[in-house]
């Protein structure tokens, strides 16, 4: 029996003033908990747990959310009360949800991808050098191993190595829960201060002699803080881009050159779109044309690789105004405006936005 178990009953002390992070949403519209688990591929486990607290229930929905979300491919566990640290609910879990086998404990605020092997005991971690992308190093735990992937041990806030655990442990759940109970009735917790899954972990290792084998992550995109996912909102933003005088010269409807017999491409603005597509960007575009003067441009950004969610024609020639809400989620300004010269270059303005800011 292998049980996939997501302990999401903190209390998201670095997301302020927000609901619980996990249930933030994601500017696809998904929410970071599904987001985290499709990475994962819940699926290939034999079940699936998730537990969070009635407060969050009671505040939040946080329980309807989740049965809207995965429907009865998981098992909701609601604690009537916080716990003291993530490996008090990981063994309250494990009690009370009744987990037997092996138990993977995934964190609700990163995505992680790697292949999970069909061995228990294990710690999913990511080989880190001066190069690395990882934020806050000195916060994360570090992972001992030698040259055949054998852990040694599991180090909270130490940098004792460079690779980094990044928040996927495997055991037994009835050895973790044993080894919970030892700790907390032993000095080994006055010591440790807040318990951490990593103490569990490093005290089966050393004191139960228990052997766990090291994974690589394919893929690590950490949301540990509200900076962290403020940085991910940013790569996705959305775009409202006028057509004429942006990306094709200005013409009318009417004249010599006109939208029916004149298309120039501001090739030079088109690479600056492209780019923005590239990054993952959402694109529409605004602009005065009526749809039978859009074949040619709609075939112009297929030929161009631009990814564009829709083409809003036929808007009035005149100002246009962004109006968008903001809350701590989503902080203020949640909209901004740039204004370009008729078939200029819009680099120049795009760099003068960012460099103000």
């Amino acid at each position: 029996m292998r049980t996939l178990l997501v302990p999401a009953a903190g209390r998201s002390s670095r997301y302020p003033d927000l609901r619980p992070k996990w249930v933030l949403t994601h500017p696809t519209g998904k929410l970071m908990i599904d987001m985290v688990l499709e990475a994962m591929d819940y699926r290939q486990f034999d079940r699936t747990v998730i537990t969070v607290i009635k407060k969050h229930c009671e505040q939040h929905q946080v329980d309807v959310m989740l049965r809207q979300i995965f429907g009865n491919s998981i098992d909701i566990l609601v604690l009537e009360n916080e716990t003291s640290s993530a490996a008090e609910t990981v063994f309250q879990s494990i009690v009370q949800a009744k987990i037997e086998g092996d138990v993977i404990v995934k964190d609700t605020d990163c995505i992680v991808r790697t292949s999970i092997p069909d061995r228990s005991n294990f710690i999913v971690g990511l080989s880190i050098n001066e190069n690395s992308s990882v934020d806050r190093i000195q916060s994360k735990s570090f992972i001992v191993k030698d040259d055949n992937d054998i852990i040694l041990d599991i180090v909270e806030k130490e940098v004792v190595s460079n690779v980094i655990c990044v928040g996927v442990y495997a055991a037994d759940a009835r050895q973790f829960a044993d080894a919970y109970t030892e700790i907390r009735e032993s000095d080994v917790f006055q010591r440790a201060g807040e318990l951490y899954v990593s103490h569990v972990m490093s005290y089966l290792m050393l004191q139960k002699k228990i052997l766990f084998h090291y994974i690589e992550a394919d893929d690590f995109v950490d949301w540990g803080t509200l900076e962290d996912w403020f940085k991910e909102a940013g790569r996705h933003k959305t775009y409202l881009i006028d057509i004429d005088g942006v990306l094709l010269k200005n013409y009318g409807k009417y004249g010599e050159k006109n939208w029916g017999n004149t298309f120039e491409p501001i090739m030079e603005n088109v690479r600056v779109v492209k780019r923005l597509s590239d990054e993952g960007h959402e694109i529409i575009f605004m602009t005065s044309r009526t749809e039978e003067y859009l074949g040619e441009f709609r075939q112009f950004l297929v030929d161009q690789g631009i990814r564009c969610k829709t083409i809003v024609s036929g808007c009035f020639h005149g100002k246009r105004i962004v109006i968008n809400d903001f809350a701590p989620s989503n902080p203020y300004p949640s909209c901004e405006a740039v204004a370009i010269r008729r078939n200029d270059l819009l680099e120049y303005y795009l760099r003068d936005r960012e460099t103000a800011g």
